[in-house]
């Protein structure tokens, strides 16, 4: 695979790929398409098991040896070595399992060794599966070791059917310099993709836009997940894509001073600038909210159901197709905010907020919940990355709300129900989402920690829960 300095991939048509990107479609598969996406996502779920099984029983066999040398007092080797959790190693070993050439490999009753059906599915279903056990593990090792941040990682739960997220992956195993006509994972036409092993899945929705991307040598698909929500399956298609239009991620014609964003429960954003005008307001999303009555007959009727019945499996499906339609949403009214908000400005200001330590709290956690305060800065900071556009991050303990915009005066005694801001040295009376705007739009960091961030990873401690 040919490439530039920085590793950036180079398409077929001598364009540079470094942006990651992800599209997401609805699928329509047919009858048997469907039995095969239900089979491979079953086959992600046992090859997930068969590895936490493996390592789960080492460990103990390893820990019960501990106990008796420790018991002895007597120095001894112990006689159960440790497996290893690397990816690499997941591979060869569930492959030489599944094909027969392990001692322990499964035979069937005609005395033929490996796995009956491996033949059925795509390779890369036990293989991507084998690489997300391995990443599982590898967080609850660094999480025991304290060298992973955030909640302490337990070790990884099985997976079992109806309780998890029916799901796989395939890779598209070509280089971004073929061309895409070759590709194992390409859209044979502008209604179907065609995917290893299934043939052309048709797609809902517009995919000129991909397609004239992947045409162009502007897009380079690396895998397919494929997942199942709500009875609906999706596909999404990760990749790398060029840099956006130079018009796209000009500064000309954008707002030249900081502009702050308060993200807030009423209003889903409030932006104002450091001059203290008003910039923007989003509307607040209050989906959840207005499908409350019906989320509620769902439930009702759902627990009317006998367990185990087909009714209930309908029941089921309707309260989930009305949380997917609540979700879906939802994120739409946050892309289009977070699309506005790096479109307008140069410079924006956002605060650290602590959604995960907020949401502990009953009284406002639905609220919050619904504000999708982590989705909107998760956006906005990937979407800056893209548009050319400066993300500073306020300090968490910063008093924004509190703090007056005109003066600088700080009230302690202001609560969450008052929504307009009064000062009383200065006089200033203000909405309280668009003074805190401004206060962050001014906000300067310390000299010690100045920095302007345009990648989430350089954000530990902004949620994005």
């Amino acid at each position: 695979m040919a490439t530039t300095s920085a590793e950036s991939p180079i398409s077929h048509s001598g364009q540079t790929l470094s942006r990651a990107v992800t599209f997401q479609f609805a699928l329509d598969p047919n009858a048997e398409q469907r039995v095969l996406l239900a089979k491979c996502a079953g086959a992600r779920r046992f090859t997930v098991n068969h590895h936490l099984a493996r390592v789960k029983a080492n460990l103990d066999a390893r820990s019960t040896e501990r106990e008796v040398l420790s018991d002895s007092g007597e120095p001894c080797e112990r006689s159960t070595p440790s497996l290893s959790w690397a990816a690499f190693s997941f591979i060869n070993e569930f492959n030489a399992w599944k094909n027969g050439q392990s001692a322990d490999s499964p035979v069937s009753g005609n005395g033929i060794r490996g796995l009956a059906w491996r033949h059925e599915l795509p390779n890369d279903v036990f293989e991507c599966a084998s690489v997300d056990a391995a990443r599982a593990l590898a967080n609850f090792s660094a999480s025991r070791r304290g060298k992973r941040s955030g909640s302490p990682v337990g070790f990884p739960r099985f997976q079992a059917k109806g309780k998890v997220t029916p799901s796989f992956r395939l890779r598209n195993r070509a280089a971004a310099s073929q061309a895409p006509s070759s590709q194992p994972i390409r859209f044979s036409d502008p209604a179907h993709l065609r995917l290893p092993r299934f043939g052309p899945v048709k797609v809902f929705g517009p995919t000129r836009k991909v397609r004239r991307m992947i045409e162009a040598g502007r897009f380079h698909i690396y895998s397919a997940t494929l997942t199942q929500r709500a009875g609906r399956w999706t596909v999404s298609l990760t990749g790398v894509a060029a840099k956006l239009h130079q018009a796209e991620r000009s500064r000309t014609n954008r707002h030249a001073v900081p502009v702050g964003v308060d993200r807030g429960i009423i209003s889903l954003a409030v932006a104002g600038d450091a001059n203290g005008v008003f910039f923007e307001s989003f509307e607040g999303v209050k989906t959840l909210k207005q499908a409350q009555a019906s989320l509620k007959a769902a439930n009702r009727s759902l627990a009317r159901t006998t367990p185990g019945s087909k009714g209930r499996q309908r029941a089921r499906s309707r309260l989930a197709k009305r949380h997917r339609k609540v979700a879906n949403t939802r994120r739409h009214l946050v892309h289009q905010a977070s699309k506005a908000l790096v479109d307008r400005a140069q410079v924006l200001v956002i605060e650290d907020l602590n959604v995960a330590g907020m949401v502990r709290n009953r009284h406002l956690s639905r609220s919050i919940s619904e504000a999708a305060m982590g989705e909107l800065s998760r956006q906005v900071l990937y979407k800056a990355r893209w548009h050319g556009v400066d993300v500073r991050v306020a300090d968490r303990f910063f008093p924004s709300s509190k703090t007056c915009s005109g003066c600088g005066e700080v009230r302690n005694d202001l609560d969450l129900s008052t929504r307009t801001y009064s000062c009383g040295v200065c006089g200033l009376v203000l909405d309280r989402d668009l003074n805190a705007a401004i206060n962050l739009a001014r906000w300067q960091p310390k000299e010690s920690s100045t920095v302007t961030l345009l990648d989430p990873t350089r954000v530990p401690l902004l949620s994005t829960a």
